[in-house]
């Protein structure tokens, strides 16, 4: 693990941390090297994925919901001054 690593405390079920260790020792690798390389692949496939398809949705929509905010805009000044 590198030096700068941060410590997290994860759980296993027995069955996957069994699988694990087993694996680990098979190969000679250490389980938190291991898991790192895991976890970091698959937030890089799925942050590219899911979050760029999230952000060109807000973009697609921006100028509709912009519409939709200024139409009811005017209702929401009139609300505010009988508030008052």
């Amino acid at each position: 693990m590198a030096k700068d690593g941060r410590q997290v405390p994860v759980s296993f079920d027995d069955a996957t941390l069994t699988e694990l260790n087993a694996y680990c020792e098979f190969f000679s690798l250490d389980p938190n090297e291991l898991i790192n390389s895991v976890l970091g692949h698959f937030l890089e496939n799925h942050q590219s994925a899911d979050f760029n398809q999230l952000a060109q949705g807000y973009l697609a929509m921006g100028q509709l919901n912009e519409e939709i905010a200024d139409e009811f805009s005017a209702t929401e000044a009139e609300v505010a001054r009988l508030d008052r």
